[in-house]
């Protein structure tokens, strides 16, 4: 289920964010959560093994904003509007019910109000869809160098980016639906896409993410193509990674 909340300043002047707006955002929505939701996802979340998911995802903001002081900050003219998914129902009707009682929020120092939420209606999947990335798409692991541990980013292009993408998929497949995806499969491959172009570093809680933005099919069986786009694409979903829609062709952004 995927839902685009809108928020405005409440008194009509410009809304501004920091170029790494992540955190604020991913805040925004856990004040929005009731108090028992944003405590169990925070906590808990759903664990598989020794990680821990939180299915659910959003967007980039949709406006484009104006960068200033050095680039370090956005503009926005008087409001931000984003996406947000999860395949949990619950998850998504929680959030609206919270946006419509509490309705008026600070994000960055700044009083907003919702001013529209609007239910969007699920994508009819098949095996082959191609998808633009709404909001990064992010594939890493963790290795020991010495003493030290590394994160490594992978790109599109690299088979084990596919691989971990697949792997990923399978996990919230069966965290959500709780039957063994053994027998399902996913593919990912660039579409419109470049490394130098489609390259996205994000800073969260001053911790840099690299991503990827492009145009890629996703191909293989229809359960895990939704999954993906309910709870998102990759890792790091509910820091603002991994959200999709389907490419309608011919957006300049590709």
């Amino acid at each position: 289920m995927r839902v685009k909340l809108t928020y405005e300043k409440l008194d009509g002047e410009s809304i501004i964010l920091p170029l790494h707006y992540n955190y604020y955002i991913q805040s925004l929505i856990y004040r929005i959560f009731s108090s028992e939701l944003a405590t169990k996802l925070h906590r808990d979340g759903f664990v598989f093994g020794k990680r821990k998911f939180k299915l659910f995802t959003f967007s980039r903001i949709t406006e484009k904003g104006a960068r200033k002081d050095g680039g370090k900050l956005l503009v926005f003219k008087n409001r931000i509007s984003f996406y947000f998914s999860s395949p949990h129902n619950n998850i998504v009707e929680d959030l609206g019910e919270g946006a419509f009682k509490k309705r008026e929020f600070t994000i960055f120092n700044q009083r907003i109000f919702l001013s529209q939420l609007e239910i969007l209606t699920l994508p009819r999947i098949e095996d082959k869809v191609i998808i633009k990335m709404l909001s990064p798409v992010t594939m890493y692991s963790t290795r020991e160098e010495g003493n030290k541990k590394n994160v490594y980013y992978y790109k599109p292009d690299e088979e084990e980016f596919q691989k971990l993408i697949e792997e990923n998929a399978k996990k919230k497949y069966l965290l959500i639906y709780g039957k063994d995806p053994k027998n399902l499969s996913l593919s990912i491959k660039p579409y419109k896409f470049s490394i130098e172009k489609n390259h996205s570093i994000v800073f969260f809680k001053n911790n840099p993410v690299e991503g990827w933005t492009g145009i890629y099919k996703l191909s293989g069986s229809p359960e895990l193509i939704s999954v993906t786009y309910e709870a998102g694409l990759g890792s790091k979903n509910s820091e603002g990674f991994g959200m999709w829609e389907v490419w309608k062709g011919g957006e300049r952004d590709a």
